[in-house]
């Protein structure tokens, strides 16, 4: 009976954080990273749409590349029996990625304190792109107090992931948001778009 009730609280839990708006979701957040939301991180409707062509398949083993503070992570693990990963290189996001994790009981979400260039891309389905290296070109996207463009490192990202991409197998899903898409080899296929054009939705053919 008491497990009842524990696994009864976890549901309800998860259930509410599966229906939070974003202004909702972003008040989870310490004040300066609610901030920030506007900008860097994923909308609520995106990360239900993107999740939904991800784990078409069922249960799809999805990786974030460069999951901020983590909400598409935590929104698509709430709205799905995929396997979430999100990768960040910023160690005080990906803590605060966990405890939110940990406090509403969402088990299917993992998250990664590592350069995403270092990941083998072979140990996941699909992939979610929130435009992660627009920062190194673009100063109204800095995330850190460094006031710095760097071109090569973009150009270095930008070909490190689409060799990755490029080594995945046929029926690979990927959904990009923002961004002009360049980590996207040709093998892929846009299946369609939605958001205005900004949130584009991908499957590798060959």
């Amino acid at each position: 009976m008491v497990r009842f009730n524990l696994c009864l609280h976890c549901t309800n839990i998860t259930m509410e954080l599966k229906r939070l708006t974003d202004e909702e979701f972003d008040s989870l957040y310490p004040i300066k990273i609610k901030k920030l939301s506007g900008t860097h991180w994923t909308p609520v409707d995106v990360a239900k749409k993107a999740i939904a062509f991800l784990a078409q398949e069922g249960g799809q083993a999805v990786l974030d590349l460069g999951s901020g503070a983590g909400k598409f992570c935590l929104v698509a693990a709430a709205n799905s029996e995929a396997i979430l990963t999100g990768v960040e290189q910023r160690e005080n996001l990906v803590q605060l990625s966990r405890k939110l994790a940990l406090q509403h009981l969402i088990e299917n979400v993992d998250f990664i304190h590592d350069d995403l260039q270092n990941l083998d891309f072979g140990s996941f389905d699909a992939f979610y792109f929130f435009n992660a290296f627009e920062e190194n070109i673009n100063l109204k996207d800095k995330l850190d107090k460094d006031d710095s463009i760097n071109l090569d490192k973009y150009h270095t990202y930008i070909l490190r992931i689409l060799e990755k991409f490029e080594r995945m197998p046929a029926g690979t899903r990927i959904v990009t948001y923002c961004g002009d898409a360049k980590e996207i080899p040709d093998s892929y296929r846009l299946v369609k778009s939605g958001n205005k054009g900004k949130l584009k939705f991908w499957r590798k053919e060959l």
